[in-house]
Formats: structure tokens, sequence, C-alpha cells
């Protein structure tokens, strides 16, 4: 009897740690990242294109917020913008996603290009910026 209950401990043990895992997964996973290019990154951007996922945190306790400016690439070369959003404070992030509506519902097939800044004064400074390609669709 005793050995049927320490059995089932360990099982249950066990799903509870593979449950963990598998509901924590999917929160971590995005296709590509990339940093502000100052001396010591204060903003990092996570694109993922599944869901059209654009996420900024700022990630140093500098005075500066970061920011992203989204644009689809037309077929012509041609950027089209789409939108742009910032969140300020050592630690927070933010997101915008195609479940959110038309604006943050990215074309389908066409390349997508991010500009990860530094901001002061609610963008009337952009500084430090990165940007980067990433496949769509």
């Amino acid at each position: 009897m005793a050995l049927k209950k320490m059995l089932t401990t360990v099982g249950m043990s066990a799903a509870a740690v593979v449950t963990s895992f598998a509901v924590a997964s999917p929160a971590l996973a995005y296709d590509t990242s990339w940093k502000t290019d100052d001396g010591d990154p204060g903003g990092v951007v996570y694109w993922t294109a599944n869901g059209d996922v654009v996420k900024i945190c700022d990630i140093e306790a500098d005075g500066w917020a970061t920011s992203a400016q989204v644009f689809s690439v037309r077929p012509d070369g041609l950027r089209a913008f789409e939108y742009q959003f910032y969140v300020g404070g050592n630690g927070s992030c933010a997101d915008r996603k195609a479940s959110e509506g038309a604006t943050f519902n990215l074309p389908e097939d066409r390349k997508v290009f991010i500009n990860l800044c530094l901001m002061k004064d609610d963008w009337a400074r952009l500084d430090y910026c990165d940007s980067g390609t990433v496949a769509q669709g």
C-alpha cells in the first residue's frame, strides 16, 4: 500500500513538472530578437510571425523608453507604415499582435521591417536605433 501511494505521488509530481514546461514554453517562443545599438542596450524587440507579435521591453533604468515602428514591405520594395508604440520603465514590456485588430494584423506574404529605438520626450527624440526585416506569412 505504501509503495502504491509513493508511486502515485511520484507520478503526479512528474505530471505537474511536465505540465508546467508545456504551459511555459509557448510564452517563451519567438522567431527572432535584437537590442538597441547603444553601448549598454536599453531596449529589446521580440518578433513572432505566428500571430504577428511584436513585443518590446525596456531593459535598463536609464531614463529612456523603448519604442518600435513597424512597417510592412510592399512588393515594390517600399515600406508601408503600419503602427508604432512604446514602453518605459526598467523591466516593462508591451506587445502588439494580430488578434488586437486590423492595424496590428499585418499583410500576409510580405516582409516586416521593425525599427527599435530608445526614446526621449514622447517621440521628440529617437536614438540608438537598430532595425531588422523579418519574414511574414
